[in-house]
């Protein structure tokens, strides 16, 4: 029977028999006391009263972990509960700033890693992240022992990258080093500290460190990324310099790495933490302000969604597909919120004029029929989005912004009816969805974002390319092994690129990662439909060398939108780009001013240097052929002349 039926005490029975088979079955004849934790039978002066087991079945039990965790084989959660106790025993003792027991802590980086629907070994990670680093008794032997390579590999590259960017441990000295880093990398370099600009090349490199650990598995992230997202849940229990500088390196470094990852549920919860302490008083402000407008706000998310879903259960053709429908709301972060009042003057600093505020996302359950391939199920689940769409806009009492109410048998789509078509369209990271804005006829001022996606555009659209693998394994496809979950993700590849081309200047390689893989991002298409993910501020030279070195190199001339453009002009989110190229095109020395990126110079200098190469090469070779000939001919010349002096003394003879 389930434990939940057999009350507190048969679940933990249940729980410490299956522990003790899976021990049985794994575990060496002569334990060691890292061993007998993970038994869940800790050694008498381990657990001498009981307290330590009693916690760690209270923990599971309360938590609910056995739910947490039960998207997971049986085998996979037992594994969880043994990397628990040892994780206990591991923390035995030790308290967090905020007074609760530490070991609270792995256990809501290990929820926080089920939400992405992760594997087991990266759940076990999570939980046992810290103890090599905190417990000097217990090794990275140990773990592999108990869990396996994979769980090892992890846990040593998150430990390693912590230890590396773990910053001084004086108030003072750590406000120096981040605040110094972070003036140095946004251009407000110090000037006259030759002590802080040290330490600042020291951070630089600790963090150059942290990025390499991570390049070479994507698991090391994700397990970072939940210790970060928990540490700036409990930050007000630091230090207010300490709480100033972790806000600072969250925003700066982990927030951007989250939104590459498409990990949108950690990245507007580490934004919004750390928009919080970095800028409390614009924080209040925008609190203050979607406060005073929740409870209309939320009379317009419950009209639209009674109206919604009344109109797709009644719809014949969802009905006769079987689709099943979750309507949920979701209101904007409140940093994303202050960035698009500062950086965009059309709003006029109002937050009354800001479209997408509040949102319902509409997901499609759409199952699959028999014998139907991918490819035919993705492409019916796209078009019943559409259906839905074509649904929203005919809402009663409701029209599309921009646009009059629809009439039955017209085109879906109005002119001027706002709609981002991200099905047809994907961004690079994966992401796929309909987004369009309505609005209520009684109040017509409070716009809402409607966004419809099936069940799987919606995980990849909240938890990143964890959701990739999660369904290719779920489909039946091949799992892959990290290197090559790694290299599906080429701008993690790229950081050891640009270690390489940075090995000596830490700085400049944080620089480089900062402003051109983890800052604002620019969307361009190519001919073929391809999109660009590039920097913001990228040229069309740099999108050349984006799409292929060779193309770069052989260019003739960018056009954009149809036009031929200069190599310097800066693309914008949408245009369409076109390089032209001939075999015989040469890059020439006035390219070195027209890249946004600084890979791109590097490539033409090294282009540039390497021609050098080759024509001192050429010109050696041309004088050792000169030289060669020269000696030549004087030898014939000699021999020619030894000749006749032989022939003379020969007729003399």
């Amino acid at each position: 029977r389930p434990c939940a039926l057999r009350g507190p005490r048969g679940a933990r029975l249940m729980v410490r028999r299956r522990v003790l088979a899976f021990g049985r079955r794994t575990l060496t004849a002569t334990p060691s006391r890292w061993a007998q934790a993970a038994r869940c039978t800790p050694l008498r002066e381990d657990d001498p009263d009981g307290k330590l087991m009693q916690m760690v079945e209270n923990l599971w039990l309360t938590r609910g972990l056995e739910i947490t965790f039960g998207y997971l084989s049986r085998e996979d959660r037992t594994r969880i509960f043994s990397a628990l106790s040892v994780a206990a025993l591991a923390h035995k003792g030790q308290k967090r700033k905020s007074g609760e027991p530490y070991l609270v802590h792995p256990v809501v980086v290990s929820e926080l890693l089920a939400s992405l629907k992760v594997a087991a070994d990266v759940v076990i990670a999570g939980l046992l992240h810290d103890t090599v680093e905190d417990n000097p008794e217990i090794t990275f032997q140990d773990l592999q022992e108990l869990f396996g390579r994979d769980v090892r590999r992890i846990v040593e590259a998150e430990t390693k990258a912590s230890k590396r960017t773990s910053l001084m441990r004086s108030e003072e000295g750590w406000s120096r080093v981040y605040s110094g880093l972070h003036r140095f990398v946004f251009g407000a370099a110090p000037r006259g500290h030759e002590q802080v600009i040290s330490k600042v090349q020291e951070q630089a490199g600790n963090l150059r460190d942290l990025f390499l650990a991570m390049a070479d598995d994507y698991q090391v992230i994700l397990v970072k990324l939940a210790d970060r997202l928990h540490n700036m849940r409990t930050l007000e229990y630091m230090p207010q310099v300490k709480r100033y500088n972790i806000a600072m390196e969250t925003l700066t470094v982990f927030a951007p790495l989250a939104h590459r990852l498409g990990v949108w549920m950690f990245k507007t919860e580490l934004e919004d933490l750390s928009f919080k302490y970095l800028y409390p008083h614009e924080f209040q402000k925008i609190d203050t302000h979607l406060a005073e407008r929740r409870q209309q706000y939320r009379w317009m998310l419950n009209s639209a969604a009674g109206d919604l879903t009344e109109a797709l259960h009644q719809d014949e053709r969802m009905k006769a597909q079987g689709v099943h429908l979750e309507i949920t709301s979701r209101e904007k972060g409140m940093y994303s919120l202050w960035r698009k009042l500062e950086r965009n003057p059309k709003y006029f600093g109002n937050l009354d004029n800001v479209t997408d505020i509040i949102a319902l996302r509409v997901v499609l359950d759409v199952d699959r029929q028999l014998g139907e391939s991918d490819e035919e199920f993705d492409a019916r689940s796209s078009d019943l989005c559409y259906r839905a769409l074509c649904l929203v806009y005919n809402l009663p009492g409701w029209a599309p912004a921009g646009a009059q109410p629809l009439i039955s048998g017209r085109p879906p789509l109005q002119k001027g009816v706002c709609l981002k078509d991200y099905i047809e369209h994907p961004k690079p990271n994966g992401y796929r969805s309909l987004h369009t804005i309505i609005m209520n006829l009684s109040a017509p001022e409070i716009p809402l974002e409607v966004q419809i996606r099936t069940r799987q555009m919606h995980d990849v659209a909240e938890y990143g390319m964890a959701a990739h693998w999660a369904y290719k394994g779920e489909l039946g496809g091949e799992i892959e092994s990290p290197d090559v979950r790694s290299r599906r993700v080429a701008w993690l590849e790229s950081l050891k690129y640009k270690d390489k081309e940075h090995s000596a200047d830490a700085v400049q390689f944080m620089l480089e990662v900062l402003r051109e893989e983890l800052g604002k991002r620019c969307f361009v298409f190519m001919r073929n439909g391809r999109i660009l993910n590039l920097s913001r501020g990228c040229t069309a030279l740099d999108a050349a060398f984006r799409i292929h070195t060779e193309v770069g190199l052989h260019m003739l001339y960018p056009e954009v939108n149809g036009s031929k453009v200069d190599l310097s002009y800066m693309l914008q989110n949408g245009d369409c780009v076109n390089i032209v190229t001939a075999p015989d095109a040469v890059p020439r020395l006035d390219w070195l001013d027209k890249p946004y990126l600084r890979s791109t110079k590097s490539l033409l200098i090294s282009h540039f240097r390497q021609l050098e190469r080759d024509k001192e090469n050429k010109q050696s070779m041309t004088n050792f052929a000169a030289g060669a000939a020269t000696f030549f001919t004087g030898m014939a010349a000699a021999t020619s002349v030894l000749e006749a002096l032989a022939g003379s003394r020969t007729l003399q003879g």
